[in-house]
């Protein structure tokens, strides 16, 4: 065993250790913005320790730290009871060994009639706890529903492409301070990316009809400050689809690294009724990701599109690719406002 996982694996059993003796924070329910489609509702969230703590425009680098650190030392809830209530009828699920849950409901009735894209919202709560008022520990869920006519979604990563993360810095050294020293309200997104995602997810008349998924290698730790901060710079909601945080063994391995992969293909089998664009950057491995769903769903992945880096290195690397795959209408933008125009080719 590598060093690196020496360390993490005593992290965590240190943790374990702390939490059980000296912890006693009142439980959280963080809702994860679910999603449905003609036959089928998933509910998903996280249940942890809630210790507090709330991020303000006011917060400087040291707040912003502290924060962080909350965010990344999370005590999970394991095996804690969750019901979810929906439709009017209650089910029981459980939280695994890293606090998350989801559940999945059978359900024939979901398909809007409307012309938009709809919002159901469920409700979620902990029925063997209480805060520290003393009252039920519960929260609402959000779940995406797409219209009856929807044929087309598209599928984003955050990092580099939305979100300015600065993966290419020298030794990630900005990435590592954006992390730890800046929060959802001092980040900043790229300039028109807001617009140009609102224009492909809604319609003519201003309405939200092509269902967005946000995509990323980032923890799961980071879902609040990352949904903070696409409601914070006007992005479009949609569930969001990121990774756990740790040392993996095995088949979770093989799912963490693949993680883009295995949920392009999950979000494909799940709605089988969609076209897709795929949006990412070429700071790491986004092309080859997208290049390999539309060699293998070439009918269904409509258009591809890579931000360009400041590494010219790495854009000559897409070029060639582009000369390469010249079926696979991938392009490579140097503005947010490029995603709108080429978009309407075609």
């Amino acid at each position: 065993m590598s060093l690196r996982n020496v360390l993490t694996t005593i992290w965590k059993q240190t943790k374990d250790i702390s939490s059980e003796w000296f912890d006693d924070d009142p439980l959280m329910i963080i809702p994860f913005i679910s999603y449905a489609n003609a036959n089928e509702v998933v509910i998903r969230g996280r249940v942890i320790e809630n210790e507090g703590g709330l991020v303000t425009e006011e917060d400087g680098s040291f707040q912003n730290f502290i924060n962080a650190f909350r965010s990344f030392e999370t005590d999970e809830a394991r095996n804690i009871d969750v019901i979810i209530t929906y439709n009017g009828n209650d089910y029981k699920t459980q939280t695994d060994n890293e606090g998350y849950f989801s559940l999945s409901i059978n359900d024939t009735t979901i398909p809007s009639t409307t012309t938009a894209i709809e919002w159901k919202i469920t409700n979620v709560f902990l029925p063997d706890y209480l805060n520290e008022k003393g009252n039920p520990i519960n929260d609402n869920v959000k779940i995406l529903i797409p219209h009856s006519q929807s044929s087309l979604g598209i599928i984003t990563d955050i990092d580099d492409t939305v979100l300015n993360s600065y993966v290419d810095s020298f030794l990630k050294l900005r990435l590592i301070y954006e992390t730890l020293f800046e929060n959802a309200h001092t980040r900043t997104a790229f300039d028109g990316i807001g617009d140009a995602l609102q224009a492909l997810t809604g319609n003519a008349n201003g309405e939200y009809t092509n269902p967005i998924f946000y995509l990323s290698n980032s923890p799961w730790n980071l879902y609040s400050m990352l949904h903070l901060f696409l409601k914070k710079n006007k992005l479009p909601e949609g569930p969001m689809f990121l990774r756990d945080f740790g040392y993996k063994r095995g088949k979770a391995k093989h799912e963490h690294i693949e993680h883009k992969t295995i949920q392009i293909e999950y979000l494909l089998r799940f709605y089988k009724n969609l076209s897709f664009i795929l949006i990412g950057d070429a700071t790491e491995q986004d092309v080859y990701v997208y290049l390999k769903a539309y060699k293998k769903y070439p009918d269904r992945i409509k258009k591809i599109f890579i931000r360009a880096t400041s590494k010219e290195s790495k854009n000559q690397k897409i070029k060639d690719l582009i000369k390469e795959n010249p079926e696979a209408n991938l392009n490579l933008i140097y503005h947010s406002n490029e995603i709108t125009t080429l978009s309407l080719k075609d």
